[in-house]
């Protein structure tokens, strides 16, 4: 039994809005999210999971309203949670050289996938056999793609870094994933 989930990170968010739980998508944000939900609209979507932050569920409303389907936010996919890191350099790049790297108050890369990952899981009890949605941000869905394949490092987060929305294709089946698909959205 093979199930298809799909990551789809945010589109672009209004950061002059600092509380990140209430900030909105841009105008353009608005206009681009409509090509995420474009490629999904077909896929036999069974189940809308999100981030609870707003950009996350706005993102990928056109399709749950389109399919019918109400969409339900879980805290496992919120975006990594950065604490004090002001005044540390290179902040990132070094959560990229070491998994377990965190500024005070904050998570580390390994936190964050093993939590998205453990959501992952949960999903995929619940959802045999099919295909399900999750909106989330973008340290978050890179976080677990490390998770998954620790071979995507810091170049590859840099490449992705900007691309908004972007959706990744996991295909899992019972003995573990199968398969990671970053999908190019027109």
């Amino acid at each position: 039994m093979k199930n298809i989930i799909y990551l789809v990170r945010h589109a672009q968010s209004d950061n002059s809005i600092k509380d990140e739980t209430s900030r909105p998508l841009t105008e353009k944000g608005l206009r681009d999210r409509h090509s995420a939900c474009g490629y999904l609209a077909d896929k036999e979507i069974a189940a809308i999971y999100s981030s609870p932050y707003f950009r996350a569920a706005d993102t990928v409303r056109p399709l749950a309203e389109s399919l019918g389907l109400s969409i339900e936010t879980m805290d496992c996919f919120k975006e990594r949670q950065r604490g004090d890191a002001s005044g540390i350099e290179n902040f990132a790049e070094r959560q990229w050289d070491d998994p377990d790297f965190a500024a005070p108050g904050g998570e580390s890369r390994r936190q964050v996938g093993e939590r998205f990952a453990s959501g992952i899981s949960d999903i995929l009890k619940k959802h045999k056999g099919e295909s399900v949605v999750i909106a989330s941000h973008g340290m978050a869905i890179s976080s677990v793609q490390s998770y998954y394949d620790p071979s995507f490092d810091y170049e590859d987060f840099l490449k992705v870094r900007d691309v908004m929305p972007r959706v990744v294709r996991l295909s899992f089946d019972e003995g573990g994933l199968l398969g990671m698909e970053e999908i190019i959205l027109q």
